[in-house]
């Protein structure tokens, strides 16, 4: 029996409406220079729920490291 990899996971390329949201909250986040918490959660916890392309996986580095940095806020939902 095989076990799949990180690396095999990681060449999977899907279009799927996730990752058309995943392009959508990128560009508003970088936008707004803010993130709702819930956007914040379901991004810090959906590479453990499945696999992402590189370039997905650049994009919600991208965003960790600004809100990391202080680019980008974490606010509450109005």
């Amino acid at each position: 029996m095989r076990t799949m990899t990180l690396v095999d996971n990681a060449n999977v390329l899907e279009v799927s409406p996730k990752s058309y949201q995943l392009a959508q909250l990128f560009a508003e986040s970088m936008k707004k220079g803010q993130i709702s918490f819930p956007d914040w959660y379901n991004l810090i916890a959906a590479p453990w729920d499945e696999s992402f392309s590189p370039d997905h996986a650049d994009a919600i580095t991208r965003m960790i490291y600004g809100v990391r940095h202080g680019l980008v806020k974490v606010v509450e939902p109005v």
